[in-house]
């Protein structure tokens, strides 16, 4: 119900995001392969990176619209508000709740792990800049120092194929591979019975 109330409500900007073409060489990330390391991201400190610099740990990579409810409700809105009083999806939780209940207990501040949300829409559906990710990341309290990262890229990287991958995670591996794919309106892995018991399976 949450991926179908997101598709409704971001037909229209779909629509237009996708006459911007690919948003970077080889995106979108793709169960199977490589994450794709093209595009330069700045972080909710202001530091700029790419995504690499991650390499050998377990990644949680969140794709986010802002105004997405769904989105909202997995970073915590249900408990912090909600950010710019946008709409928050009932019934669906933290990312960070689920994750010890369906990972065998582990948490996302596990040292092994770095969580990643990367900011791709904004409260207006225009390409995020860095004020968003200080912005997003201080109303949910996501701060570097718990590895846990906001990321918005240098350049716009809306389009259909972006579009496509909210709301939802992918688990990358420690070579940089995407081994789990729970993204979009019809995810090829279930979030709670196959990508966070992967993580799991992953960091034991």
């Amino acid at each position: 119900m949450w991926r179908r109330r997101w598709l409704g409500a971001m037909l229209g900007a779909a629509l237009v995001s996708a006459l911007a073409g690919p948003a970077c060489a080889g995106w979108p990330p793709r169960k199977g392969q490589l994450f794709p390391d093209e595009a330069t991201y700045v972080d909710q400190d202001g530091n700029r990176m790419k995504l690499s610099r991650f390499k050998g740990k377990v990644l949680l990579v969140e794709f986010v619209g802002m105004n997405c409810p769904a989105c909202q409700a997995f970073s915590g809105a249900h408990a912090r508000g909600a950010y710019h009083g946008n709409p928050v999806q009932r019934g669906l939780q933290s990312i960070e709740s689920y994750f010890p209940k369906y990972t065998g207990g582990l948490r996302l501040d596990d040292p092994r792990i770095v969580f990643i949300q990367i900011l791709l829409y904004d409260m207006q559906l225009k390409a995020p800049g860095p004020a968003a990710a200080r912005q997003w990341a201080g109303h949910f309290d996501l701060r570097t120092a718990r590895q846990e990262y906001v990321l918005v890229p240098v350049r716009d990287m809306r389009s259909q194929a972006s579009f496509n991958l909210i709301p939802g995670f992918q688990l990358v591996d420690r070579s940089f591979r995407v081994r789990s794919d729970s993204t979009g309106h019809y995810p090829r892995d279930d979030l709670y019975r196959t990508l966070l018991p992967m993580v799991g399976q992953m960091v034991r």
